[in-house]
């Protein structure tokens, strides 16, 4: 069977549902900064006022999603079932796992399947390495995409003007003293990794944490995500993780690219 072409959609917006928008805008309010909110930190987060800030809270405490204390509000489990509905219709983030047990089963190390959001990546898929400790992010992580090596490996893939105007609207913020914060040594390392074809990250996001990754492409030569492993730097030399990983990710990449 054909797989289906994404299309562009034109939306006038007398087709729009704004409170489905704005309820949407009120559920991602909530982050690792915010794991609370009040009715008026809400209002002032996602531009409502205080009494619409509240009753779209009370909506998501009377659904499920949400639970209050009278005056703060936080989101239940309840909201995992949202991802969990992507997770269940998309055919690549659930057929790519067991690429991804494969690799970590040769590697012994977690691994990760990502795409790129706006400016972030996300996590879609993962596999953890078989150690009481792991590294690396859980599905549905979002980063802002220069902070790791999976996002450096799609952003390197955008057209020049593309990545031009990511570079000039984006802001980089310091997650560590490593972090690059300088717009042309990023231009730099995502052009190298354009040429390389794959790459390689260290204390950009937490100190200590390695990543490695390649794109995975369809048939037709489509950026569909990255394929990546997280590490901690400890366990090995720069030169030695990448001689042992790049190569393997870059065999299921070559698999992948037949399959999809």
């Amino acid at each position: 069977m054909k797989k289906p072409e994404l299309l562009e959609v034109e939306v006038a917006k007398r087709d729009l549902i704004d409170g489905l928008i704005k309820g949407i805008d009120v559920i991602t309010a909530f982050n690792d900064d915010t794991v609370r909110l009040t009715a008026s930190e809400l209002a002032e987060k996602v531009a409502l006022s205080r009494s619409a800030a509240r009753r779209y809270l009370l909506t998501l405490v009377h659904i499920g999603l949400a639970a209050t204390d009278g005056r703060s509000f936080w989101l239940t489990p309840k909201v995992l079932n949202l991802g969990r509905s992507y997770l269940d219709s998309a055919r690549l983030p659930r057929a790519i796992v067991p690429f991804l047990q494969r690799l970590t089963l040769q590697l012994q190390e977690s691994t990760n399947y990502s795409v790129l959001e706006g400016d972030d990546v996300v996590y879609v898929s993962r596999v953890n390495a078989p150690r009481l400790l792991t590294t690396g992010f859980e599905p549905g992580t979002r980063l802002p995409a220069y902070t790791s090596t999976a996002g450096r490996v799609l952003l390197s893939a955008l057209p020049d003007a593309e990545l031009q105007a990511y570079l000039e609207r984006i802001e980089l913020v310091a997650y560590t003293h490593l972090t690059i914060l300088d717009k042309q040594q990023l231009l730099r390392e995502l052009l190298a990794i354009r040429v390389d074809g794959f790459g390689v990250t260290e204390n950009q996001y937490e100190i200590g944490l390695r990543g490695i990754s390649v794109p995975i492409k369809s048939r037709r030569g489509t950026l569909i995500g990255a394929l990546s492993v997280s590490m901690m730097i400890s366990n090995s030399s720069r030169a030695e993780a990448t001689a042992r990983c790049v190569p393997a990710l870059q065999a299921i990449a070559n698999t992948l690219m037949m399959w999809v």
